[in-house]
């Protein structure tokens, strides 16, 4: 006898994936909370988290929006796409580092990130450099709105029943003598990048950590009813500004991520992890969740998720789209999400086409 004679099949390599289809591979192990239709779900993070905005609505859920635009904006022929990609409007938050510092705008614990340029008479803000393709008119317009933003931040944490947190990269750049963080480096998007001010960061393991345990601790504080729920975007880097090759470089990001959300997630009963990464990347998948660059993750693969975790939190959901339904080509362009990726994901713009 010894410890392993009677473990369940899911234990052993042999018995849970080899000898299973791998479509039938149950990778989302019992949620510690259950969701209910009715919970104000909040959602930020990388690219991959949009999608998720995308199927409670297919599925016949609100996601919460707690920052919406102005009646006037759509009337006058606005862009409004970027409030409804996430809770709020602050585009991709693609590392933990970035999520702390929202947090800590939007209750007081930093000043307010001040930091726009001005390109071809224009005002653009470079913690959301894509959330207004046009830019602002003025500068006192974007840091009007980049107030009420935060405000609408602070109301979203402490209203929202559930925080669902993707992330995605732990290479980033900040401000050296004012700390704040990008989402992108200056210069890829909008701005000029400086040397002397842009410095680049990779976060650690530790302070992935880090930074979860004071946001958490911190959301804890300000909604103690909230349930958090943390997943990896399985997609990789498009670029690496460290010394090593893309795919190692992003492989080191993936694991740092995922393996912090496994420590952080062991201490807290209010918080879970969904498996969004294991799902798409799995050896049992072939790949077959990718597309031809083996980067973007295809609608196919996107339904598995999503159903996934529909069955994990919700239970079975008469609006779920099927997922042997789910087509393997995107068939119109609202499902193309070649092109969603392309439009909503700022990372892109860090690579250089040859």
């Amino acid at each position: 006898m010894h410890p392993y004679k009677n473990l369940p099949a899911k234990a052993f390599w042999r018995q849970f994936v080899s000898n299973t289809g791998w479509r039938e591979l149950q990778l989302n192990s019992e949620p510690k909370f259950r969701l209910q239709a009715s919970d104000r779900i909040a959602t930020a993070g990388s690219c991959f988290a949009q999608h998720l905005t995308r199927y409670l609505k297919k599925s016949g859920i609100a996601p919460y929006v707690a920052e919406t635009a102005h009646p006037l904006i759509a009337a006058y022929g606005g862009d409004v796409a970027s409030y409804s990609q996430f809770s709020a409007r602050y585009g991709n938050v693609y590392t933990t580092r970035q999520c702390l510092e929202l947090f800590r705008q939007a209750f007081g614990l930093m000043p307010v990130i001040d930091d726009f340029v001005e390109e071809g008479g224009r005002c653009y803000d470079l913690v959301r450099p894509n959330i207004l393709k046009e830019g602002f008119a003025s500068l006192a317009e974007a840091r009007a709105d980049r107030a009420a933003h935060i405000a609408c931040v602070r109301r979203m944490f402490e209203t929202a029943d559930v925080f669902i947190f993707t992330l995605g990269l732990t290479e980033s750049w900040y401000h050296a003598d004012k700390g704040h963080t990008y989402p992108v480096c200056p210069g890829t998007v909008h701005g000029e990048y400086q040397p002397e001010q842009h410095r680049f960061r990779n976060l650690s393991c530790a302070e992935v950590i880090e930074d979860l345990d004071c946001l958490i601790s911190g959301l804890k504080a300000a909604n103690p009813n909230l349930k958090i729920i943390l997943t990896v975007s399985p997609v990789p880097l498009v670029a690496t500004k460290t010394e090593k090759n893309v795919l190692v470089a992003s492989q080191y990001s993936k694991s740092v991520l995922r393996a912090a959300c496994g420590e952080v997630e062991a201490r807290y009963e209010h918080v879970s992890y969904f498996p969004s990464f294991e799902i798409i990347s799995h050896p049992a998948s072939f790949g077959q969740y990718l597309e031809s660059d083996l980067r973007g993750v295809t609608e196919r693969g996107v339904s598995h998720v999503m159903g996934s975790f529909f069955a994990s939190f919700y239970g079975e959901l008469p609006q779920l789209p099927a997922l042997e339904a789910a087509p393997v080509a995107a068939p119109s362009s609202e499902l193309d999400v070649a092109k969603l990726l392309a439009v909503e994901c700022e990372e892109l713009f860090n690579e250089v086409i040859q």
